[in-house]
């Protein structure tokens, strides 16, 4: 069992329903709010597909037997009313809560079942409201400790009225502009349609940090790079530079791809978690690493990703990082680098340069 008891209950349901009806399809949508620990209290089952746009979360579960989709929450590739079930643990945004709602109209079997799970300060009981009065009927609900719920909500009287403001959440838009420079983003990015502050206080320091460096920059990796906004404003400064950036969204991924294409940034975008698939030999990196998964602060993100910075610096490289003031990164790097210097504190964000 996790500590996240919305999702204990959820995963009480899933094995509680798929013991139930052994051949009636059923889909789980994960986000990067489900833990290993919640992922290993559900039982993997034929009759079971698990959707996940995450690409860590779908290696763990495939480790564990599921049979999964990597996507964008996608549900395109499944049959329409196919569906006797689909199981979800709310997300953290609320465009994507919406989408998965709508698609439950769309793919769930007349008198199929939409369990939705959450806390009330995350929204699982206005959401179970909307459901109901989208797709039907309220089944059951049962709630649990520290306002902790579970709704069973039926597809018996779809009302397409009431279909919810996702955001056109499968569609590239271009909300975010710095000066003359356009992004193209979408929901289910972290930050889709604002600039991330803590990243443009980077970019606004980046010309005093680049100006103490000695050595050619060929190679610069972007850590989390979301829709690569880092990227792409680096490259003005370093358009000799190949960027390689990374991200587990799949669609902080697309994002990032179209932002490269479209503004003629020399190197490639891939699907990683933390930098794990790249190989060592950078001479720069950027991150303005993630410290929340899901709902969650989560202080070990942030360690994986200076482990990563250590492992892929060349000799003598540096590693630009953003990072809330109160996260001791500092403490994290330290025996990593050669040195550690404090480039700016604004009481809000810090900038540390690392150097191998």
């Amino acid at each position: 069992m996790s500590g996240d008891i919305a999702m204990n209950l959820m995963a009480e349901k899933i094995n509680h329903c798929l013991a139930a009806d052994p051949t009636e399809p059923s889909l789980w949508v994960v986000d990067e709010n489900i833990s290993a620990a919640a992922m290993a209290s559900v039982s993997a089952a034929a009759n079971l597909t698990v959707l996940t746009n995450r690409c860590d979360s779908a290696q763990a579960l495939e480790q564990r037997g599921f049979k999964l989709q990597l996507s964008d929450f996608d549900f395109s590739s499944f049959e329409p009313q196919s569906f006797a079930h689909i199981f979800y643990r709310v997300s953290k945004e609320k465009p994507i809560v919406h989408h998965v709602i709508n698609q439950a109209a769309q793919y769930l079997r007349p008198q199929g079942y939409l369990h939705i799970s959450g806390y009330k300060n995350e929204g699982a009981k206005t959401y179970s409201d909307k459901a109901v009065k989208y797709l039907g009927s309220l089944a059951s609900k049962l709630l649990g400790g520290k306002t902790a719920m579970i709704s069973d909500i039926v597809c018996d009287d779809v009302d397409d009225s009431r279909r919810l403001d996702d955001k056109n959440y499968s569609v590239l838009q271009q909300p975010v502009a710095a000066g003359d420079i356009r992004f193209t983003s979408k929901p289910g990015v972290f930050g889709w349609n604002k600039i991330d502050r803590g990243s443009e206080f980077l970019i606004a320091h980046l010309p005093e940090v680049l100006a103490t460096i000695t050595t050619e920059i060929k190679r610069v990796a972007d850590l989390g790079c979301g829709y690569g906004y880092l990227s792409v404003m680096a490259s003005q400064q370093l358009n000799q530079a190949t960027f390689y950036a990374v991200d587990n969204n799949v669609a902080a991924v697309t994002c990032c791809q179209q932002n490269f294409i479209q503004h003629k940034i020399a190197g490639e975008v891939s699907l990683d978690s933390c930098g794990s698939q790249l190989s060592p030999g950078f001479d720069f990196l950027l991150c303005n690493p993630p410290f929340h998964q899901g709902f969650d602060v989560e202080s070990g993100l942030t360690d994986k990703f200076v482990q990563s910075v250590s492992r892929l610096l060349n000799k003598g490289g540096h590693g630009f990082f953003v990072v809330n003031a109160f996260i001791p990164l500092e403490r994290k790097a330290k025996g990593l680098f050669e040195s550690v210097t404090m480039v700016a504190n604004n009481q809000s964000f810090k900038l540390l340069l690392f150097k191998k």
